[in-house]
Order: structure tokens, then C-alpha cells, then sequence
């Protein structure tokens, strides 16, 4: 009985990862791609808006040069613009934002307090 069960377990087994490997993983949404609205660029004379804050650190996904951020909702990356600032670096200090020669940290440990 012993001899007979054994191939046929292993043949099911088979069975089953050949089944699982050949089901392709469905992508829901390209983390990559920006759900951010395309902004009309601002004329050069005209001053930028002054953002109250900076938006707010939700979390932070390391990826070498294809890190993400997730700032108010809006997940971005490296060089992309959210709510008047732009994404200078991310790494594992925090997420590195610009607005008009000025320059904000946002960190996970201060996250609880903007």
C-alpha cells in the first residue's frame, strides 16, 4: 500500500505546482505608473503657490532607484510632483521633498505628529 501512495502523491503534488506556476499573477495597478493628475505647467514669471505643509508620510517601499512613497494617499516616486512639492530622494532616512529652495524631511518616526 505503502509503494502505491507515494507516486501517486507525488504525481498530485505535481500536478498542483504545474497548475499554480501556470495561472499568471493578475496585476491590479502598476505600483510604477502615477495616479497623479497631469498639472499645466505654471508660467515662469508667476510665483509658486506656497504649500501650507508638507504632505503627510504614510509609508515608504525601498526599491534601490525604484523606491516609493506614499504621501497623503498618493503613492510617487523619485522626481515626480505631489501637492506642490517635488520627490528628491527616498531612502531609508525618509522621503526628501522641495518646494521654492527650500527642502523638508519627512521621516516614518515623525510621521505621527504632521
Amino acid at each position: 500500500m505503502k509503494h502505491i501512495l507515494m507516486p501517486t502523491l507525488a504525481l498530485v503534488l505535481a500536478g498542483l505546482a504545474a497548475n499554480v506556476l501556470a495561472t499568471p499573477p493578475r496585476i491590479v495597478r502598476d505600483p510604477f505608473v502615477s495616479r497623479l493628475p497631469a498639472s499645466a505647467p505654471l508660467a515662469a514669471d508667476a510665483p509658486a503657490p506656497v504649500p501650507a505643509t508638507p504632505p503627510r508620510l504614510r509609508a515608504v517601499v525601498l526599491n534601490g532607484a525604484h523606491s516609493l512613497a506614499n504621501l497623503d494617499g498618493n503613492v510617487v516616486a523619485t522626481g515626480e510632483r505631489v501637492a506642490g512639492y517635488t520627490v528628491v530622494r527616498i531612502d531609508a532616512r525618509g522621503v526628501l521633498l522641495a518646494h521654492a529652495g527650500n527642502q523638508h524631511l519627512l521621516t516614518m518616526q515623525d510621521k505621527d505628529t504632521q
